[in-house]
């Protein structure tokens, strides 16, 4: 049998060597017999959401662009457990209640020797759900924040800062030479700071840590272990094959997406879905972008509501503090046209992607955009800016990245690594003639 022990806790070492062990052998028929089989790196009615582009999941559009997408709130439903209640998209609950309630009838009736005191899966009830993408970005900007005015304070550059254009100029400096991480919701959305949980597709029946190896095998150890997952398998859902008491709403599911058709007729399949229970976050991205700096400059005009400008002539030395006063979103808009905002979320959106185009094809962009805004209007411009910046295929771990390492590895040294040359094709392919 398979000792499978892997926690954050571990030395990295260790734990690749155990997430390993758990991937390949979690489900093998030594370590539950009710998985006898050849396939244990796939085990039927699972899915490996840490495989490729499965990570994003439930957060991209199924269109050509593959851009962030977020649930619509007003489509939530509750789950009531013993203690709380949680969300999830309404047809997400219909099939969960469905799958709940059979599965409670045939743990009443004893079919197929299913166990009533069965420690983890005796009863069915939603635990966590749906988690805001819109609170948790806010979270995330609070804390972007906060080190960005440390960082003001460490290098003393509070005294050059005395209107919105000195402080736009330093966090521009900021972004691109000294943050890491995303900055834009669409980044946020796209990084390792994102549960799943944000699609509303995912019900977790366990609050249990999700690093913890041993946890996980006690589930999948669990006599009713089989049947639950053959059941939510009919009821329209997978389990996640690493958190094995997360279920997923499966989209290329017709169980599922009958579900969804209570809530909306015209769905047919995942696209549907998409197109009807989720909205592309860049469509605001820009009124986003716009209330983020309103709010960074207040709250760096609060903590330094004055500044004391010096000026020194051959006889005397001239002191003036000026005061750095509040502004709100109209003061923002009458000040600076969309225009400036598309070339800072576009040299932004060239850092957090990694897609790394050159100066010159950034000034390119830009001017497009630009022109595109001042001709049309700023969702025009956003369209385009969209079509360079989205996709998945550039980023690393995905099926783009296994691919090209894989040839490297059989033909040997290239002159580019597979991160440069994976990128490259994607640049290339993101080429629009007008």
């Amino acid at each position: 049998m398979a000792d499978i022990k892997g926690k954050n806790s571990q030395t990295a070492r260790d734990i690749f060597r155990n997430r390993l062990s758990y991937n390949a052998y979690a489900f093998a028929y030594e370590q539950n017999p009710a998985f006898a089989g050849p396939d244990t790196i796939q085990p039927p009615g699972t899915i490996d959401f840490w495989w490729a582009e499965r990570i994003f999941y439930g957060k991209l559009s199924t269109n050509q662009i593959s851009e962030p997408i977020e649930p619509y709130t007003s489509y939530m439903k509750s789950l009531k457990s013993k203690k709380s209640s949680t969300r999830v998209l309404n047809f997400v609950a219909d099939a969960f209640v469905a799958f709940q309630k059979q599965f409670l009838l045939d743990i009443r009736k004893g079919n197929l020797g299913l166990l009533a005191d069965d420690p983890m899966l005796s009863e069915i009830t939603a635990e966590k759900g749906y988690k805001s993408i819109t609170g948790a970005y806010r979270r995330y900007q609070q804390n972007n924040l906060r080190i960005f005015i440390k960082y003001i304070k460490s290098k003393d550059l509070a005294k050059n800062i005395l209107n919105m254009d000195d402080f736009l100029r330093e966090l521009n400096h900021y972004i691109v030479n000294v943050q890491n991480g995303p900055f834009t919701k669409s980044g946020f959305i796209m990084s390792r700071y994102v549960s799943p949980l944000v699609s509303g597709l995912c019900i977790e029946l366990k609050n249990l840590p999700y690093s913890e190896d041993e946890k996980k095998i006690e589930f999948i150890n669990s006599p009713n272990f089989k049947h639950y997952i053959r059941l939510a398998n009919q009821f329209g859902f997978v389990v996640d094959k690493n958190v094995p008491w997360r279920l997923v709403a499966d989209l290329s599911h017709a169980k599922m997406i009958e579900y969804a058709q209570v809530y909306n007729s015209e769905v047919e399949d995942a696209s549907g879905v998409v197109n009807n229970f989720y909205t592309q976050v860049a469509d605001d991205e820009i009124e986003n972008l716009k209330l983020y700096l309103v709010s960074m400059y207040n709250q760096f005009a609060i903590q330094n509501p004055t500044s004391l400008v010096e000026t020194h002539s051959h006889s005397a030395t001239t002191r003036v503090v000026n005061t750095r006063s509040k502004i709100t979103l109209e003061d923002l808009n009458s000040c600076y046209s969309d225009c400036k905002w598309l070339e800072l979320y576009i040299r932004v959106r060239n850092l957090e992607t990694g897609l790394n185009y050159s100066t010159p094809a950034e000034d390119a962009i830009i001017r497009v955009a630009k022109d595109k805004q001042k001709t049309l209007d700023t969702r025009e411009a956003m369209g385009y800016i969209k079509i360079k910046f989205s996709g998945v295929e550039f980023y690393e771990g995905s099926l783009s990245y296994i691919i090209e390492r894989d040839r490297q590895a059989t033909s040997g040294k290239e002159d580019l690594t597979p991160d440069e040359v994976v990128k490259a094709n994607s640049r290339s392919i993101r080429k629009v003639f007008f």
